[in-house]
């Protein structure tokens, strides 16, 4: 293997491959996304890539990490890999992405590993299902470009797992994100929200808070009620810091309670 100040050149381009066997269902959806993940820090040249959190642990080494990641199969691999992922630390990655990883290789996350960048509609409809979808674009050299507002395919995969980590990492947060997800649906379907699909900032505030908003339900809410409030200041013409209409006031009161009645619904079912 070639190295380049200790770093396998062109490690990035033998992604696809590796995709082609969690396609053909080699490797399952947990432990491509842990391959997927050192791949690309291994393969950033600035060093070190990763540090030891016990003195005790060997260096990480890239050549041999590689070598595991592409050779190794089954379990020997799943333990191998969320050995590394509990046991380092990753250079410029905060510790909850490899804090997820490693709960999806236990198999307490349910997570959904794919290739596309799913709707915020559809996301909002697999958080109320309890599930987050994970992206990996693996395509050289489009996994190199932007994704999104995203710098490469790596800082979007990245921020899922950030997301996801958010999502489950505390079980009451989680079951109150879930319900507030689940009524969040049901208003939409039922046409709650139907009348402000005509504004562009409304719509896009709304798809924040549909699929990248994993917070605590009451933040939630009041981020509701705030891109309404926003809504009808446009509608009035208003500066920000200036008080809405009563009218407005009394519609958007309405709308907040005729939710709150739809989560209590929703909760009840």
């Amino acid at each position: 293997m070639t190295l380049a100040n200790g770093y396998p050149q062109g490690l990035l381009t033998r992604l696809p491959a590796l995709a082609v066997r969690w396609r053909t269902s080699k490797l399952d959806d947990a432990v491509f996304a842990a391959q997927y993940f050192l791949v690309w820090q291994i393969a950033t040249p600035d060093k070190p890539f990763a540090s030891r959190q016990c003195k005790s642990d060997p260096r990480p080494d890239a050549a041999e990490w590689t070598a595991v990641i592409e050779t190794a199969e089954g379990e020997c691999l799943r333990i191998q890999l969320l050995d590394w992922l509990e046991r380092y630390q990753f250079r410029g990655v905060i510790a909850n992405v490899p804090a997820a990883l490693a709960q999806w290789l236990r198999g307490a996350w349910p997570l959904v590993l794919r290739e596309d960048i799913p709707k915020p509609l559809e996301v909002l409809r697999m958080q109320a299902r309890g599930k987050r979808a994970v992206t990996v674009l693996t395509a050289w050299p489009r996994l190199r470009e932007p994704v999104l507002n995203k710098p490469d395919a790596f800082a979007f995969f990245r921020h899922d797992l950030e997301h996801a980590y958010k999502f489950y990492h505390t079980p009451a947060l989680y079951a109150g994100q879930r319900a507030f997800f689940t009524a969040l649906e049901a208003a939409i379907d039922g046409g709650m929200f139907a009348a402000y699909c005509d504004d562009a900032e409304f719509v896009a505030k709304f798809h924040y808070l549909m699929s990248d908003m994993n917070t605590h339900p009451v933040h939630s809410m009041q981020y509701l009620r705030a891109i309404l409030v926003e809504y009808y200041l446009r509608r009035e013409q208003k500066n920000p810091v200036v008080s809405l209409s009563s009218k407005s006031e009394r519609i958007i009161k309405s709308i907040m309670h005729a939710f709150e009645a739809t989560a209590l619904r929703v909760a009840c079912a």
